[in-house]
């Protein structure tokens, strides 16, 4: 795992607005830390995939073209686990793949999308879309920081109550040093350190990752850990 990249990206996610939706917050930290025009999470709920935020109204309703219209990146990333893109909305081959919905978006000014499939525990369950006004791929930075960023989605998507907002249920900014956080967090990280067999300071980064797509605090999690109420078994971000 890169450490630093989640550490700087959770930093960012804790800066948000605290009374946001955890994935309207993906969503704004994806284009403000990747440098994208817009990001939108799109899900599978009863069968049917919806846009269920977004960085902005724009980039909302261009997403949930694909729905209307049947065809883009976000079903074809579902459909096959993989990254879904084209740098390029204006040349033949992305015509040819999603003609429909290429020349709806092109009219509204966009020149780039790719679509992250979120998958956890082996099922697709949605994709983390990104879009663009000017041409061009996105860069290994770029592509590495949505990756990140749509494995934590799919954490956050795999949760009944996703529409939640974060202060709703109580979640506090968290301390990102290691030092800062009460004995009990080191205790909870010293167990998740030796039960995955990482380092105390990635293990603290896991918590802080998964407290953060729960909508709990860090202690609240360590708490759970150190009592066994809750043991960690997978953590579906990339080692």
């Amino acid at each position: 795992m890169d450490q630093a990249r989640l550490g700087r990206l959770l930093d960012a996610l804790y800066r948000t607005d605290d009374t946001a939706r955890v994935l309207h917050r993906l969503c704004a930290v994806c284009v403000a830390q990747a440098g994208v025009d817009g990001a939108a999470v799109s899900g599978v709920t009863d069968g049917e995939a919806r846009v269920l935020d977004a960085s902005d109204a724009d980039t909302a309703i261009i997403s949930s073209l694909q729905f209307e219209l049947g065809e883009g990146p976000c079903l074809d990333a579902l459909a096959s686990f993989h990254l879904a893109a084209d740098p390029d909305l204006a040349g033949s081959d992305a015509h040819r793949r999603w003609p429909a919905f290429t020349s709806a978006v092109r009219e509204r000014g966009i020149a780039a999308a790719f679509a992250f499939p979120l998958v956890n525990g082996g099922v697709a369950m949605g994709t983390l879309d990104i879009y663009n006004r000017r041409p061009g791929a996105l860069d290994a930075e770029q592509t590495a920081d949505a990756q990140l960023l749509a494995d934590l989605a799919a954490l956050a998507v795999d949760r009944a109550d996703v529409a939640s907002s974060i202060d709703e249920v109580g979640i506090a900014v968290e301390p990102s040093a290691p030092w800062a956080h009460s004995a009990i967090v080191h205790n909870a990280c010293g167990m998740v350190s030796v039960q995955l067999g990482i380092s105390v300071d990635d293990a603290l980064l896991r918590l802080r990752a998964l407290a953060f797509v729960q909508g709990r605090g860090v202690i609240h999690l360590a708490r759970a850990i150190v009592s066994r109420q809750l043991t960690i078994e997978s953590w579906n971000l990339r080692d």
